[in-house]
C-alpha cells in the first residue's frame, strides 16, 4: 500500500472523482454536503511525501475520524477553526494561523471537530519519519525538535505548535489558490511542496525557533518585522503573531514599532498595502476586487472602506482623477 492509498484508507469523508489535472498523483474527498461545502485534496510528491489541502465551510457541526498511519505531519493552518481530539494524546485546538508538527501513530484515531458556520483553510505535508523526503534526511541531525517529538512513547499522538511565518503562509496559499495550467499542476505542486519544506526546515533550524534570535537587539527585531510587512502584502498573520516569532510581547509591539518608525505596526501595514493599491489603481486596469486581493483584503468592500478612511477618496475617484498621482511615482 503506497502513501496515498494509506491516506485513503485512513479517511472517513467520501472520495469523489478528482479533476483531470490530479490524475495519477492526486485524490479528492468531500465532507457530507448536508454538513459542509469544500473539499480536501491529497497529492503524492515523493514515495513517502504527501501534500494535502483543506478548504471547508461548515453548515452544521461536522466530525471526521482519521486513523493513524505512523506519519509525521507539518500542518500549516491558515484560516478558520478546528479541534483535533486523539484517542491517546492531548487535544489540539487550531484557532489562529499557526504551524503545528505532529506524529500520528498507527492504532490511534484522531477526530477532527468543526462547529457550525466554521471554516478551515489549511495545507499539510506528511511523511514516514523512517523514510523522510531527501531534504529532511539531509538535515535530520539538525532537527532536534523533530527528534524530541518522535521520542515520545509509541502509540501516543504528540504535537508541537510554532508560529506560522509569512513565507510559509505565502507558499501554502499559492498552492491552495493556485492559478496554473492543468498540464503543469503536478510539477507546480511538487516544486511548491519542496519549497515549503525548505522554508519550514530553515525556520525550525534558524534563530526564530531555536530561540537564538533572542540575541538580536530590539531594533534588529523591529527591522525584521518591518521587512516582513513590506515584503508580503497578502499575509493574514496578525501583527502580534509575527512579534511573538521574535520574542516581542504582543502588548508592546505597536508602541515599540511606533517609537522607532513614528507609526504603529498595524497602521504601517495598512499604509504599505494602500500605497501599493494606489500604484495598481493608477498604473493598471486591474479590477478593484483583484487590487483588494493583491494587497491582502478578502473583500473589495473592506478595501474601499479602508482606502477612503486613509486617503479621503474612494478607489474609483482616484482612478478618474489625477489625485495621488505623485504617490504612485
Amino acid at each position: 500500500m503506497n502513501s496515498l492509498e494509506q491516506i485513503a484508507w485512513a479517511k472517513e469523508f467520501e472520495e469523489v472523482l478528482a479533476p483531470p489535472e490530479m490524475a495519477k498523483f492526486g485524490r479528492r474527498w468531500t465532507p457530507p454536503s448536508r454538513y459542509a461545502s469544500g473539499h480536501e485534496d491529497c497529492f503524492q510528491i515523493e514515495f513517502s511525501l504527501l501534500l494535502t489541502t483543506k478548504h471547508f465551510k461548515m453548515r452544521e457541526k461536522c466530525l471526521e475520524n482519521h486513523r493513524g498511519t505512523d506519519r509525521l505531519v507539518f500542518l500549516y493552518h491558515l484560516d478558520g477553526r478546528r479541534t483535533i481530539s486523539p484517542s491517546n494524546g492531548e487535544a489540539l485546538e487550531l484557532k489562529k494561523p499557526t504551524f503545528v508538527t505532529y506524529f500520528h501513530p498507527k492504532g490511534v484515531d484522531a477526530i477532527s471537530h468543526w462547529s457550525a458556520s466554521q471554516s478551515e483553510t489549511a495545507l499539510a505535508l506528511g511523511f514516514d519519519p523512517q523514510d523522510p523526503p531527501r531534504v529532511v534526511a539531509e538535515f535530520l541531525d539538525q532537527l532536534t525538535m523533530l527528534e524530541d517529538l518522535l521520542r515520545h512513547p509509541a502509540g501516543r499522538f504528540t504535537w508541537i505548535e510554532l508560529p506560522l511565518c509569512s513565507e510559509m503562509e505565502k507558499v501554502a496559499r499559492s498552492v491552495i489558490f493556485r492559478s496554473i495550467g492543468q498540464r503543469f499542476v503536478h510539477h507546480y505542486i511538487s516544486a511548491k511542496a519542496n519549497e515549503l519544506l525548505c522554508i519550514t526546515l530553515d525556520n525550525i533550524i534558524s534563530s526564530v525557533y531555536s530561540r537564538s534570535g533572542a540575541a538580536l537587539s530590539m531594533g534588529e527585531k523591529l527591522e525584521r518585522i518591518k521587512n516582513i510587512l513590506d515584503g508580503d502584502l497578502q499575509s493574514k498573520i496578525p501583527i502580534c503573531n509575527i512579534a511573538e516569532e521574535f520574542d516581542i510581547p504582543s502588548r508592546i509591539i505597536n508602541k515599540a514599532f511606533a517609537d522607532r518608525y513614528g507609526i504603529n505596526a498595524q497602521d504601517y501595514r495598512t499604509m504599505v498595502r494602500l500605497s501599493k493599491a494606489v500604484d495598481l489603481l493608477l498604473k493598471t486596469d486591474m479590477p478593484l476586487k483583484m487590487v483588494a486581493y493583491h494587497i491582502g483584503y478578502d473583500y473589495a468592500s473592506n478595501f474601499c472602506m479602508a482606502f477612503k478612511k486613509h486617503y479621503g477618496y474612494t478607489p474609483k475617484e482616484i482612478r478618474r482623477t489625477d489625485l495621488l498621482r505623485d504617490a504612485a511615482k
